[in-house]
């Protein structure tokens, strides 16, 4: 369900599921919050391929920036289809939440002013 991967110390995540709805995000979530145990961790969670989410789904989103600033780590997402980044700017998250259109972008905004 959640792929992982890392490069100059920032740690990936991607989907292999094109929704995130209280029927997966009891999974979801721990592969996430395990990251953010370790202090100062800089991850990026690339939404490609996520076409729904529910409002558990961004409840979890709130919950992971609350629990990343608490241990002083980072997150940030990309590739959001356009329906799902719709649906961030209608709720507003999208300020935030810092969002990229791609996956290469979002790296490159660590690589050059990352805060850890």
């Amino acid at each position: 369900m959640v792929v992982t991967d890392s490069t100059d110390g920032i740690e990936i995540l991607s989907f292999r599921t094109d929704r995130i709805n209280a029927l997966n995000v009891d999974v979801i979530r721990p592969v996430i919050l395990k990251l953010f145990e370790t202090p100062y961790t800089k991850v990026v969670i690339d939404m490609a391929g996520v076409n729904y989410l529910d409002s558990t789904g961004f409840a979890m989103f709130l919950h992971l920036l609350r629990v990343a600033r608490s241990n002083y780590c980072t997150y940030r997402l990309c590739s959001l289809t356009p329906g799902v980044l719709e649906l961030f700017e209608m709720l507003r998250l999208h300020h935030s939440l810092d969002i990229y259109p791609d996956r290469e972008t979002c790296l490159e905004s660590y690589r050059q002013n990352s805060p850890y």
